[in-house]
């Protein structure tokens, strides 16, 4: 009965480790830095298209919050490389972050007190 108890609790432990997901909320110039020295990182804006046209970051993946589709349309990222999810003001990237996190994105980084301006302004391309 010791045994398999810990064989279970090693196979707990295990699984546990390995589905463990981050999700972090970052000021403007934290979300820039950590986003320079981040291999593969993805970066998300989650503004509607029409903002996104108005003014955008060229590395950026537009996909609007807003839409119907959008858990199915974030499922198409890769759940194992850092996102960084931003908008115009913070509201809508920290639910998206949310959603990210549930549906198992393992690195998350959100733009917490600010937005798409704040990122133009610290010259992110």
């Amino acid at each position: 009965m010791k045994i398999l108890l810990t064989v279970f609790a090693i196979a707990l432990t295990f699984t546990l480790s390995h589905s463990v997901q981050a999700q972090e909320n970052l000021a403007p110039s934290a979300f820039v830095a950590k986003l320079k020295t981040t291999p593969n990182a993805q970066l998300l804006d989650v503004r509607t298209p029409k903002e996104w046209t108005a003014g955008k970051i060229e590395s950026s993946k537009c996909v609007n919050f807003m839409d119907a589709d959008f858990k199915q349309q974030v499922e198409k990222l890769d759940k194992d490389k850092p996102v960084f999810v931003y908008c115009a003001a913070g509201g809508r990237s920290t639910k998206a972050s949310q959603i990210l996190k549930e549906a198992g994105f393992k690195v998350i980084y959100n733009l917490q007190g600010g937005g798409y301006a704040d990122l133009a302004k610290e010259g992110i391309k």
